[in-house]
Parts: structure tokens; C-alpha cells; sequence
């Protein structure tokens, strides 16, 4: 795709460093600042608003402002009519006790305004399901997007040593998307002439599963720490021989293997990222919180490759089987046929 690729967010600086470093051109703004009809060239909108306020590591407030969210996605809608985005827009920001939480609704602003924007990718953890669909529903009804899904994938599924579940709204303008061969753990879809409903989990996936301990070359065996001496529902320790649990930035950096114990068992950050689908060398910047943190914020390549792919209609399979089997080598362990997922994430 010819246009260029920009990302726009809070100014941060350590997020920037990072982006910078590994060639990636930036637009650091406040996303709010921005006018949608300044970007005339953009074809592909890739949204990944902040989880924090959503999240189960979080406080949560995002939750008690589900509500206001989902009638300001309604609101928003109705701008289109002629109703007013501004009105729509502050009432949505004024009455959320975190602004953060309110920053899903870009997605939809810009899918709806970027004058030339052919599909869109949006992604966030779990809890915002709700707040997707209703977006598809918006974007279907305003009679502009042929095509809009909300999926749940699981990065193990496409090869990444690590259960990280997140859900992606893929809405594609003129076209319909092919997603007979994207594994998925849940889907929903409406579209401009389709009425929303629900379909059968994708539940098998042609990729090999890793575990942390092939990712990372160690023994089998190897148990990790995750809690310290503090006993929770699920336990303070998992085995490395499946796939690592999902990472969170305050609590990765307290990781460590029990046969080594602290400091020398800790887990680094480049070993972090190559559960997360990186190469060992990827420049994280900044300190050792905040590369973890950045880490933890991505979205694993192989599984950015599938949603995107899906959207675009870009083949995408081989790509992910060449970055597991460079990262991890998986060579000639690629199953032929289909495997069942473990849709309960273990």
C-alpha cells in the first residue's frame, strides 16, 4: 500500500524512542487535536486505543463507563445524520470518570470521516467486545462499510509463545473478508446488508503451538514465578513448557524461573519479546519498567499479520509460518492438517 503509515497518540516519550528506533515513522499528537480530513491519502485505519481502564490488571473504571461509551458510539453515529459530532463527542469525554476510557471512540470518528479509508483494524483486550460490535453496528447502519466482524484471537494460536486473547474489529468498506482461514475463538458480524449474529469459534489453526521453553532454548521442566511468595485464585507459578500467560507490564518484570531464583532468573525484556513474537535485538528503549510495559502494549506480529491481512486481503499465512519459523524454529513442524484450539485460553 502506497500511503504512508503514521501513529498518532499521547506524546511519550519512551514509546516514541522505541517506535524511532525500529524505523517506524511517528505523528505524535493527541489524537483528539487531529481532523480526520487532513489525511486524505490514508486508505487503512489501525486502531489500538489504551486498555488500562478495561483490563483485568487495571482498576477497572472503564467498566462502570461501559454504558456512557456504548450511547456515545450511538451518538456518534448519529452525527453522520447531521446531529452534531462535536455535542456527541464531548458529552462522551465530559462524562467518563477517565478520559482513557473514551478513547475507543476514535476509532469511530476516524473510520467515519477519513475521507478515503477502505478498511480498518481496531483492537483491544476482552472486556470491550461489547463496545466493538456496537461500532460495526454503527458503521453497517451508516450504510459505508460492506463488512464488519468482531473476532477473538489468541497469539498462541499463530505461533507466539504466550496466551495473549485480545479482540479485533475488522471492517472492510467494499468488500467482503475471507476469514474461513483465521482462527478464532468468537466472532460476531453484521454489515451493510447483513443483520448482526454470532458464529461458530474457527476452533483449529494450522500453526504449531510453542511452548516458553522452546522459544526461549531452555530444559523442560522450567517453572516461572510470577507472584513472589503472594498465592492467588490461579496460583503464583506456571510450567514453561506450554505457552508463557499472558504478560502485563507490572507484572512481567517480577517474572522469574524458580530453579534460578532472583536476580539471575529474572526474565529479561528481550526474552519478553520473543514470546511476543520479536526478535532478540528488537530496540525496546528506555528502562527496564518501561520496556516491559511496551512489550506487554504490543500486539504480537503474527497475529497484527492475520488482522491485517484479513482486512487488506493480503495473504498472510506464509508470512507468519516464516517469523515463527525463523524466531522459534519450527522448521518442518508446520502440521499439514488443521490442530483443535484449547478455547479456554490454557
Amino acid at each position: 500500500m502506497a500511503s504512508p503509515t503514521y501513529s498518532a497518540s499521547r506524546p511519550t516519550p519512551t514509546r516514541g524512542a522505541t517506535a524511532l528506533a525500529a524505523g517506524h515513522k511517528r505523528l505524535q499528537v493527541d489524537i483528539r487535536d487531529l481532523d480526520p480530513d487532513d489525511f486524505p491519502d490514508v486508505e487503512a485505519w489501525l486502531s489500538a486505543p489504551p486498555c488500562p481502564t478495561y483490563c483485568a490488571s487495571g482498576k477497572r473504571s472503564g467498566l462502570k463507563d461501559y454504558r456512557t461509551v456504548l450511547d456515545g458510539a450511538v451518538q456518534l453515529g448519529d452525527s453522520q445524520a447531521g446531529l452534531g459530532e462535536r455535542d456527541a463527542y464531548a458529552a462522551a469525554y465530559g462524562r467518563v470518570s477517565d478520559r482513557r476510557t473514551a478513547l475507543v471512540l476514535e476509532t469511530l470518528r476516524f473510520a467515519f470521516r477519513l475521507p478515503n479509508v477502505r478498511w480498518i483494524v481496531a483492537e483491544q483486550v476482552p472486556a470491550v467486545q461489547g463496545i466493538w460490535e456496537e461500532i460495526g453496528a454503527e458503521l453497517a447502519a451508516a450504510h459505508d462499510f460492506e463488512s464488519c466482524n468482531v473476532v477473538t484471537l489468541g497469539a498462541d494460536d499463530f505461533g507466539a509463545a504466550t496466551r495473549r486473547t485480545r479482540v479485533f474489529l475488522i471492517a472492510t468498506r467494499e468488500h467482503t473478508p475471507d476469514l474461513a482461514s483465521l482462527p478464532t475463538r468468537g466472532r460476531w458480524s453484521c454489515g451493510r446488508y447483513e443483520s448482526p449474529r454470532w458464529h461458530e469459534a474457527n476452533a483449529s489453526t494450522p500453526f504449531p503451538k510453542t511452548s516458553m521453553a522452546q522459544a526461549l532454548d531452555w530444559p523442560t521442566g522450567i517453572r516461572i514465578n510470577t507472584r513472589g511468595d503472594r498465592r492467588t485464585s490461579g496460583g503464583n507459578e506456571f510450567s514453561a513448557d506450554g505457552p508463557a500467560h499472558s504478560m502485563t507490564g507490572n507484572g512481567l518484570r517480577g517474572w522469574y524461573r524458580t530453579d534460578l531464583g532472583k536476580p539471575d532468573g529474572l526474565i529479561t525484556p528481550a526474552q519478553a519479546g520473543i514470546l511476543q513474537g520479536f526478535p532478540a535485538d528488537y530496540p525496546w528503549q528506555g528502562s527496564r519498567s518501561s520496556r516491559f510495559q511496551r512489550i506487554a502494549d504490543t500486539v504480537s506480529p503474527m497475529v497484527g499479520a492475520a488482522a491485517i491481512g484479513t482486512a487488506a486481503g493480503i495473504p498472510w499465512q506464509d508470512a507468519v509460518r516464516r517469523r515463527i519459523q525463523d524466531l522459534y524454529g519450527h522448521r518442518g513442524e508446520t502440521p499439514r492438517a488443521w490442530q483443535q484450539l484449547t478455547l479456554d485460553g490454557q
